[in-house]
């Protein structure tokens, strides 16, 4: 890491008050080119101290190529989902986020603990609870989501809130690479995807997650959700507009209103 504790918490509080006060402001990586992703998990750290709440799970950024592509970023990364990021109804409501949008995901819950630097994607399927389809809202803090992969890690992957179906057993869905997902808003087939777009699949992703965590001797618990990262690319959901998540084996859809809820 490169940068001073200080500086660490001076700009996790940056970004705490863009999201507070609902404006974004530049990327970190304006002011401070050099910045590493030990400095950025660090700025992430003490952004979710500054929030505070118990961790729900975490959520994967960048797993498909189409998010990779559409944001110029080159690898995947992980962010922390808070209890309070969860929505309780199939609303968002207006003026909570600053430019938030939508992706398809499909979610995994943990049944047991998963840690360690060889997890493979078998041991995910033993440890996997259940699979759920969701819809991730992610909303960047930072001035028309223009921002390197650095600053997207310190802004904890975008994460702004998430919504889950209903669970199924994943015995009951099968092979999740295959699962098929159309994504509309207001009806309108927008994109569509696979969940092999999740690093090749949303056991791999998590499988990922975990070894990634053992670098800094962390690991995943038992009752948390992950999302294994947007099927497609990310969509603009404005006030008024509602997003739905067709996913195909069984597993279900999802349909998420931004602001009042619809008639």
């Amino acid at each position: 890491m490169t940068l001073a504790s200080d500086t660490v918490a001076t700009l996790a509080a940056r970004l705490q008050q863009a999201a507070s006060r609902t404006q974004a402001a530049a990327p970190l990586s304006d002011a401070y080119p050099e910045l590493t992703e030990a400095d950025a998990y660090a700025i992430q750290a003490e952004l979710l101290r500054l929030h505070g709440g118990p961790r729900a799970g975490y959520k994967l950024g960048f797993t498909s190529a189409a998010m990779r592509e559409q944001m110029g970023v080159d690898h995947p990364n992980s962010g922390v989902l808070l209890a309070d990021m969860r929505l309780p109804e199939p609303r968002l409501a207006a003026g909570a986020l600053i430019q938030p949008r939508v992706e398809p995901e499909i979610a995994i819950l943990l049944g047991r603990d998963l840690r360690g630097a060889q997890l493979t994607p078998e041991q995910v399927a033993a440890a996997t609870a259940a699979v759920l389809p969701a819809i991730e809202v992610v909303d960047s803090r930072y001035r028309d989501y223009r921002f390197k992969s650095v600053d997207n890690i310190a802004d904890n992957s975008s994460a702004a809130r998430y919504l889950l179906g209903a669970p199924r057993a994943l015995s009951d869905v099968g092979d999740l690479r295959l699962v098929g997902v159309l994504l509309s808003i207001d009806g309108v087939a927008v994109d569509q995807g696979l969940g092999a777009a999740a690093l090749g699949s949303p056991l791999a992703a998590v499988a990922w997650l975990a070894r990634h965590l053992a670098t800094r001797g962390e690991g995943l618990r038992a009752g948390e959700i992950v999302l294994t990262g947007g099927l497609t690319r990310a969509y603009a959901l404005l006030p008024g507009q509602t997003a739905c998540a067709e996913f195909g084996a069984g597993l279900g859809s999802v349909l998420l209103h931004h602001g009042s809820q619809p008639a």
